[in-house]
């Protein structure tokens, strides 16, 4: 059985590794190799034609590898970036005989208005001249040229893979751990969007990755947005594309939609359905997104407390129904007693993270309204229809996605009912 080689750090990696698997016309082994853990698991499970390995190798293991499994090709699809790495796997097949190839990443449009620079030191001198905040896209290794910038830790906002390593690295050289976004990628126009104006970004630093790493996603969001791009310019280097490969292991080309999937990330929010009946729900605050929660929070079966200093015409609604209690005053620490749930939304920085901090020590699930990363859950877009309950999140990152969802589906329950003349009772 002829076994095939390849050193998977993109898309196009996993897809090849996907169409050869696919293929009944010949039989053919894949070892597909990955650097972490996580891009083991965006494979295929492995199988009798497909072994996964995870974990970095320097060249000696590399050939190693080639020697022992008598593979018949090496097939280079790591990042067009990773250059050690791509001269090593040329090396190591070299040495061992085994014939080599080069699968490129396709070219992204032109960056207009970019400023090019050759390497990360490139862009950090860049940035030395300017001012404002920068969101840095470029993974972790290359975090250390950014070191150098005064007051970076506050400056730069490095998105990264969510690996501990990863975090580990940024976090020891001195980023903000409030600073690190931890995500993987791609990510669409929307999300790319969210954390530039989160970030209040005045510069995107990217690669030039291809449409499958979300380059062009990049770029339009840094246009709406008002973020100057730098951009490290693509090592030249020679190889093959997708579709060239696959003509040449004689498979059948894929369509061009397969091409474009994009990787989802895992995600990290889990949408529970949890009987609520009876839960004490504290909300510290009054305002325009405390009302806005607290009327949805009107349609379950709770004891809401509310506590804050001055009170919405909403709210006061809602507590001269009898579906709120109130409280006109500033939160005290003593207002947390017996409270299941608790909302901090009370419009001050400060008392919204000591209401966190407290919540975190006493053991209470507790959402922060103004920051994300010192929640303990999400509050989602909720619609009902009668016993029918959704909620949707777009996981913190962007409130217009999750409202723009929710109309739509409570636009299509509405379509269904004028349809059909089933209701949702």
């Amino acid at each position: 059985m002829d076994k095939i080689l390849i050193f998977a750090g993109t898309t196009e990696g996993r897809i090849l590794t996907e169409a050869i698997c696919r293929d009944d016309s010949e039989k053919r082994h894949v070892i597909t190799c990955v650097a972490t853990e996580y891009g083991k698991h965006l494979l295929p499970e492995e199988s009798e034609n497909l072994a996964v390995l995870a974990g970095r190798m320097e060249p000696e293991e590399m050939r190693a590898l080639m020697e022992k499994e008598a593979v018949c090709q090496v097939i280079d699809a790591t990042h067009p970036y990773a250059r050690q790495a791509s001269a090593n796997i040329r090396e190591a097949a070299e040495e061992s005989g085994v014939p080599y190839l080069r699968l490129l990443r396709e070219q992204g449009q032109e960056a207009e208005d970019a400023v090019v620079v050759p390497d990360a030191k490139g862009a950090a001198e860049y940035l030395k001249k300017t001012e404002g905040n920068v969101l840095l896209t470029i993974g972790s290794k290359e975090l250390a040229a950014f070191t150098g910038l005064a007051n970076f830790s506050q400056r730069l906002y490095p998105r990264i893979l969510p690996t501990p390593e990863m975090v580990k690295r940024a976090f020891d050289l001195g980023f903000d751990a409030g600073h690190i976004i931890a995500m993987q990628g791609p990510f669409s126009h929307e999300t790319n969007l969210a954390m530039l104006r989160q970030t209040k970004a005045a510069f995107l630093v990217t690669k030039e990755s291809g449409q499958a790493g979300g380059f062009e996603d990049k770029l339009t969001a840094a246009k709406e947005a008002g973020a100057k791009v730098i951009l490290i310019g693509r090592p030249k280097e020679e190889g093959k594309s997708l579709a060239e490969v696959l003509r040449i292991l004689g498979l059948p080309p894929l369509p061009r939609q397969a091409l474009d999937k994009k990787e989802e990330p895992l995600a990290r929010w889990f949408p529970f359905f949890v009987d609520v009946k009876g839960k004490k729900v504290l909300v510290a605050g009054a305002g325009k997104i405390a009302s806005r929660r607290i009327r949805t929070l009107s349609q379950f079966d709770v004891e809401i407390t509310v506590v804050a200093p001055e009170l919405s015409k909403e709210v006061i609604g809602l507590a001269e129904s009898g579906r709120v209690h109130v409280q006109k005053r500033e939160f005290s620490a003593a207002d947390l007693e017996g409270a299941d749930l608790v909302l901090a939304a009370a419009g001050s920085r400060e008392v919204n993270r000591e209401i966190g901090i407290l919540c975190r020590t006493r053991g209470i699930f507790v959402n922060v309204a103004d920051r994300k990363e010192e929640c303990d859950f999400y509050f989602p877009a909720v619609v009902r229809k009668g016993n029918l309950i959704a909620g949707l999140t777009a996981g913190g990152q962007d409130h217009r996605l999750a409202a723009e969802g929710s109309r739509k589906v409570r636009q299509a329950l509405e379509n269904r009912r004028a349809e059909t003349g089933e209701g949702y009772e």
